[in-house]
């Protein structure tokens, strides 16, 4: 299948999509989060904020990539 390339909203762990996508139910796919408007960044102490808040959450997603996903 040739690849995607779609904008959306990421709102914590969802991503809302701002077109439709063919059905890719099941499969397995790979998201790449980048900033549309490169001129947006946050100030340091957001970033700092916003990293350790992520890294406190633990692993998530697919724990193994060779069999079937072990979700958390």
């Amino acid at each position: 299948m040739a690849e995607i390339a779609v904008t959306g909203v990421l709102h914590q762990n969802t991503i809302t999509l701002d077109a439709p996508v063919p059905s890719l139910e099941g499969q397995r796919v790979r998201v790449l989060i980048a900033l549309e408007d490169e001129d947006l960044t946050l100030a340091a102490d957001e970033r700092a904020r916003s990293w350790n808040e992520w890294a406190r959450g633990g692993q998530q997603g697919p724990l193994e990539d060779d069999a079937e996903p072990e979700l958390p």
